[in-house]
């Protein structure tokens, strides 16, 4: 029984995780780039970060994205400068928030004839054909949006663009949790495109 008991509680929490990291990677990028030639990158600009959204992002997102962007690319064998005119690439990150309602409606067959629940009466009084009443559920929630972009120094063109979406949790949302590093590392794992 406790072997049972065990698998279940671990089938239970794998799914739980897996539910909460859900979300969509997309990318796109010039297919007649050669990224191949970049050895050098630098932010597009004095500030890298570009806000969308009624939300306030925290400086200290800011800061833990633009490192873990720096961090990702360095790691994969570019050399970071400061000077754009010396760069091969230049990149710049979005950081945006939506906020949503969701309503679902399900049938309620358990819950139909709960006033007619007496001693002596049966479960089902209804007929089957008579349609329950419908139990409705209104959840909202907040999506979010980081996205990570690519842009040819001499060219002056975007050459790659990589994002990611999901819903945000509470915790995320009140400042006490940030998971954006994680996430640098998903949206650039197809950096460079093969």
């Amino acid at each position: 029984m406790k072997l049972y008991t065990s698998i279940v509680a671990a089938a239970a929490a794998l799914a739980l995780s897996a539910c909460a990291t859900t979300g969509r990677i997309s990318t796109d990028f010039d297919e007649a780039q050669n990224f191949s030639e970049y050895q050098s990158f630098a932010w597009a600009g004095e500030s890298p970060m570009v806000v969308l959204g009624a939300r306030s992002v925290p400086p200290t997102v800011q800061a833990d994205v633009a490192q873990a962007i720096k961090a990702d690319l360095i790691g994969k064998g570019y050399r970071f400068t400061e000077n754009l005119q010396e760069a091969d690439f230049a990149v710049s990150f979005t950081i945006g928030t939506r906020d949503g309602t969701r309503i679902t409606q399900t049938p309620d067959y358990f819950w139909q004839d709960r006033v007619r629940w007496t001693w002596g009466n049966s479960y089902w009084p209804r007929l089957p054909s008579m349609t329950p009443p419908l139990r409705t559920e209104v959840r909202e929630y907040t999506e979010g949006t980081l996205a990570v972009d690519v842009f040819d120094v001499s060219r002056r063109t975007p050459v790659w663009h990589g994002a990611g979406e999901r819903n945000l949790t509470r915790s995320e949302l009140r400042g006490e949790t940030n998971t954006a590093a994680a996430d640098v590392v998903l949206i650039l794992a197809k950096f460079p495109p093969s």
